[in-house]
């Protein structure tokens, strides 16, 4: 009897397929049944992975794939600052102020690059350094500020010493004044 059952129970579960397994039609999905915090399926979780870090300057830079769109990007610093929150970062970027009594990463500077080439340590330097670096990076060899900028596909500053900017995120760059910043700059948070 009990053998009965889980066959029928097996034929059950071949035959009727599992509805959450189904594509959704968008035109008769009703607008309530759409949850927001999945994200649009256009724009799929993107990858990262951390690839430089400079200490001295709180800074990281994290690679994406480079097809990663700009709407994966802003998702990518969202889910970055949803961790910082739950304060669960530290399972994608190593701590920044370690033994910091606020937070492993009281004050950091994520700069997400879409280029291997781009995603280094001399890049991260100059983007870290500013516009107003003294350095000159084409004497060391490396990039220039205008270079460096126009490579960075996503930032999210975290300083929770100040009270009025904790947190900043934005595809592409800008500079704390808003001097300089990347053509396709675009305020998130």
């Amino acid at each position: 009897m009990v053998g009965g059952i889980l066959a029928l129970w097996l034929i059950l579960w071949i035959v009727i397929p599992n509805p959450k397994d189904q594509p959704t039609d968008p035109k008769t999905v009703s607008p309530q049944s759409r949850r927001p915090d999945h994200g649009t399926p256009s724009a799929p979780h993107v990858t990262s992975r951390t690839v430089a870090v400079l200490a001295d300057y709180n800074a990281v830079a994290v690679l994406v794939p480079p097809d990663t769109t700009d709407e994966q990007v802003a998702q990518l610093l969202q889910r970055f600052k949803k961790a910082r929150l739950d304060e669960t970062l530290e399972q994608y970027i190593p701590p920044t102020t370690k033994g910091n009594k606020l937070s492993p990463h009281a004050i950091a500077d994520i700069y997400v690059f879409s280029d291997r080439e781009w995603a280094t340590p001399n890049t991260l330097r100059v983007v870290a350094l500013g516009p107003h670096s003294p350095q000159d990076p084409k004497k060391k060899g490396g990039p220039t500020f205008a270079e460096a900028i126009s490579h960075v596909r996503g930032r999210y500053v975290i300083n929770l010493h100040e009270a009025e900017h904790r947190e900043r995120g934005s595809i592409g760059y800008a500079d704390e004044d808003g001097g300089r910043h990347a053509p396709n700059y675009k305020e998130l948070f």
